[in-house]
């Protein structure tokens, strides 16, 4: 019985240097090295400094941009997490189809329009992408030590088809994959230089003049300015915007809306309002649309929702330059079938097909997709 005990002790001793060293080595293999990173600059004109490899991005303050990252990437991969104006639009748009786990990426690290430092480190995030201008939010991101790239909605004074392109761009050289979708900033140039040979001819004073409601609710009541999406649009697609005295999202009353009385109104889907509102006069109440040229002559249009809202920069910004040119000028565009264009889109650059139903959900939002903005 001694020598047992003996033998039991002298194995503990041995044994406690070996448990000892074990814990050691797995202390020392579980210490994670320093990740490798490499330097860009964002459209903010900042150096940022990105990990090598990317597993994990968020997309802040830019709204549109996930349809961008998912046109980019083919899918929703890598990204968890996103701003919930933007899932607000994707639950109701044909996004899922090209990323259906696009609905499961987390939202709840913006609170009250705000990011919670807490949740959004919850996310491992290796990099952000948020809006350039967004100054506050930058030093939010800076102060929690995550990479910030700033993605700009103010390239070329607005011009969607070229910001969409530079956020290809850019996305190209994060994940170092430049030539990738490379395909869609020809094509968007093609169809805008198509429109303009087609518009260039006519006279300014039979040129329509367009109304945008941007922001139309029991709160807001916003149009586009210069310098700003809404004169983008309305020069691309031969139009005249009434606004364009106003600088940015200016704020109007409807004394201005009959002053201008428009011949077309355009509205987007940060709005749950329908053109049916309007020619009902059941939209706000004391406004009414009745004596307005576009709604008198049913000329009242809402933006289309197809892998993102069509108004701000998309992914299928190309297929909005169609929608408003047939829109101004049915006649000088008779020739394009928006649902065969939209068709032959789809197919060429998100591999869908879609159906007829599909594209009428296209031509025809839903409300709801104006929660969250």
């Amino acid at each position: 019985m001694k020598r047992c005990l003996v033998f039991l002790l002298i194995l503990g001793l041995i044994l406690v240097p070996i448990a000892g060293c074990s814990n050691t080595k797995v202390d020392e293999t579980n210490t994670s090295a320093p990740k490798s990173t490499r330097t860009i600059v964002d459209q903010a004109g900042n150096t940022v400094e990105i990990p090598e490899k990317i597993e994990r991005v968020v997309i802040t303050s830019l709204w549109p941009l996930p349809s961008v990252y998912v046109l980019f990437q083919g899918s929703a991969d890598k990204l968890v997490g996103m701003h919930p104006a933007s899932l607000s639009a994707a639950k109701y748009s044909m996004l899922p189809s090209v990323a259906p786990e696009i609905k499961d990426v987390e939202t709840g690290f913006i609170q009250n329009g705000q990011i919670n430092v807490e949740e959004l480190m919850k996310l491992k995030p290796d990099v952000v992408f948020y809006s350039a201008t967004n100054t506050a939010e930058k030093e939010i991101l800076q102060k929690a030590g995550i990479p910030a790239v700033g993605f700009s909605t103010t390239i070329s004074q607005y011009n969607t088809i070229e910001t969409v392109n530079s956020w290809v761009k850019l996305l190209g050289e994060i994940f170092q994959q430049e030539n990738k979708a490379s395909g869609i900033t020809e094509h968007g140039r093609e169809v805008y230089q198509q429109i303009q040979d087609r518009v260039k001819d006519v006279p300014e004073k039979e040129r329509p003049r367009v109304l945008i409601l941007y922001k139309y609710s029991d709160t807001q009541f916003q149009t586009s300015g210069s310098n700003f999406f809404g004169q983008f649009w309305c020069e691309a697609t031969g139009a005249v915007n009434v606004a364009a005295s106003l600088n940015g999202m200016a704020d109007i009353n409807m004394e201005q809306v009959y002053e201008w009385n428009p011949d077309i109104i355009y509205i987007t889907n940060f709005s749950k309002y329908m053109p049916e509102d309007l020619y009902s006069n059941q939209a706000l109440k004391g406004h009414d649309w009745s004596g307005v040229k576009a709604v008198r002559e049913r000329r009242v249009y809402k933006y289309p929702l197809g892998m993102y809202r069509w108004y701000p920069p998309s992914s299928d910004s190309p297929l909005s330059l169609w929608f408003q040119a047939k829109s101004n000028y049915p006649e000088l565009f008779k020739d394009i079938d928006m649902a065969k264009t939209t068709k032959d889109y789809y197919k060429r650059f998100y591999n869908i097909e879609l159906n007829d139903e599909q594209v009428q959900k296209i031509f025809n939002p839903v409300r709801e997709a104006a929660d969250g903005v």
